[in-house]
């Protein structure tokens, strides 16, 4: 006997069902326990390190930001200038995004690609940025 007849016969669909089957639940096992070692790693190191006390938040000032940026991108641009003033001279445009977030200034990558196009923000070299002077 050969072919289908011969599957049917020793019950190879049976069989054929039954490995798939087995198989699917060895994935799912699998999966599932992959899933938790985040979980038990973080339970373990939990108990190993001491609890730590949060420090307290530095209370300076939060700058007045309006709720909607000027259209005015000089008058835009001061908002943005007194928020690099802590970064120095030169700055990154990473700090300059991550602080106007931190502020919760709309649509900080906007803006600052509007400086960049009116030739406020200028590159000083090696990725970092300064602000174009009002005499220049």
């Amino acid at each position: 006997m050969y072919g289908i007849a011969a599957i049917q016969q020793a019950n190879g669909w049976a069989m054929a069902g039954a490995g798939a089957g087995i198989v699917l639940i060895g994935l799912g096992v699998l999966s599932f326990l992959i899933s938790m070692i985040p979980r038990l790693t973080g339970f373990f190191e939990e108990k190993a390190q001491p609890p730590v006390e949060p420090e307290a938040k530095e209370s300076r000032p939060k700058a007045i930001i309006p709720e909607k940026m000027p259209e005015d991108i000089d008058a835009a641009s001061t908002i943005y200038v007194s928020l690099t003033k802590e970064l120095g001279e030169s700055f990154t445009l990473i700090d300059l995004h991550r602080k106007s977030k931190e502020l919760g200034i709309p649509h900080p990558h906007l803006s600052i690609n509007r400086f960049r196009d009116a030739g406020i923000l200028v590159s000083a070299g090696e990725g970092r940025f300064t602000w174009k002077s009002k005499s220049e």
